[in-house]
């Protein structure tokens, strides 16, 4: 079997350097705000060209910190994409925001012509790992939230008042459990950070939270970033074949020029992407729906007023997309035995 993430192989590899990493974490005594923590804020901030970076749990509650820091300046609205993971709309259901979510386009992405309305917000994600705008030199507004676990790493500045980051197992840099971040140029959101993260300390003048990657897991995902620019090479040139050998038998929704960190490759086939979903499991090949429902049709997003059609753009985009593997660790012969199973079955 073919399986969706490469884990395992990836661990194979690095397995010598991951366990150094975590055997001098536990030699040292020091588990968490430890250097490697230090030193892994410090490679963030400077990959993502931003003036500041501080790890939390997750990037669910990096994502959750932002929200709270901009609704607690004063009462907004929220437009957020009807495509996304869960995470993006619980982050401001739980914060002080009126929010309406918005229809996207054919990937995914939210549309929006982005008038300045000083009480409207935006959440932009880059669903996929496609960077959702491009030249709109605005994205430094205070009214922009980014949700960058899938884009981040082709955000290119585009970072709003501050982005929240994904270490999920999944994503292109995994840790070995939970991690996320904040990336901001704002001092009061990284000053507020700061303390959301660690229980309001110092001053405790509102409610904190304890929200920590721990050494270990700063330490191993260092290991990682030594590979990144590599793995990320690799996976461009995973789309490219993807893209040439398929594009004649299904929409391929990362087949443009804009830029892409190829989080996932998915393939847009309305018609019979649960049959070519099942005919692949059966080949020896895992391949994922990304995502089989909108934010809008969630029980949790039932009292939200503002939302698509089910005839809309992202209603209909979610009946037919399909993920496909693209790994780093995929050899040549398992990229050409995927892309070949595709044919097959629409040549059948």
């Amino acid at each position: 079997m073919i399986a969706h993430f490469g884990l395992k192989r990836q661990y194979k590899y690095l397995k010598d350097e991951l366990l150094d990493a975590t055997s001098q974490v536990l030699r040292s005594g020091q588990y968490l705000d430890g250097k490697y923590t230090r030193e892994f804020e410090h490679w963030l901030q400077n990959k993502t060209k931003t003036d500041y970076a501080i790890t939390v749990h997750s990037g669910t509650q990096a994502l959750e910190i932002i929200a709270n820091y901009v609704s607690s300046q004063q009462r907004k609205t929220i437009v957020i994409p009807n495509i996304s993971y869960p995470a993006t709309l619980n982050a401001f259901l739980r914060t002080n925001f009126d929010i309406i979510i918005s229809d996207t386009d054919k990937y995914g992405i939210l549309l929006e012509d982005f008038p300045h309305h000083i009480n409207k917000n935006y959440c932009i994600v880059g669903l996929y790992g496609r960077k959702p705008l491009n030249d709109l030199n605005f994205l430094d507004s205070r009214n922009f939230i980014v949700d960058g676990a899938q884009h981040w790493l082709v955000a290119d500045g585009q970072i709003g008042i501050g982005m929240s980051i994904s270490f999920d197992p999944t994503k292109n840099l995994p840790s070995s459990g939970n991690g996320g971040a904040i990336v901001t140029n704002d001092k009061d959101l990284y000053d507020y950070a700061v303390m959301m993260r660690n229980n309001g300390k110092p001053d405790f003048d509102f409610a904190g939270s304890n929200s920590k990657m721990s050494e270990q897991d700063c330490a191993q995902i260092l290991v990682r970033t030594k590979y990144l620019d590599s793995w990320q090479s690799r996976r461009e040139q995973i789309r490219q074949y993807y893209c040439r050998e398929l594009r004649e038998y299904v929409t391929c929704l990362s087949d443009d020029t804009i830029p892409h960190a190829n989080q996932k490759f998915v393939i847009y086939c309305p018609e019979s992407r649960n049959s070519l979903h099942t005919h692949l499991m059966v080949s020896g090949i895992e391949s994922k729906i990304h995502y089989d429902y909108t934010l809008g049709e969630l029980e949790i997003a039932y009292k939200i007023k503002d939302k698509p059609t089910p005839m809309s753009t992202s209603y209909m985009l979610m009946r037919g997309v399909l993920s496909l593997p693209i790994y780093p660790e995929l050899t040549d012969s398992e990229i050409e035995f995927i892309a070949d199973t595709v044919k097959k079955f629409y040549d059948k």
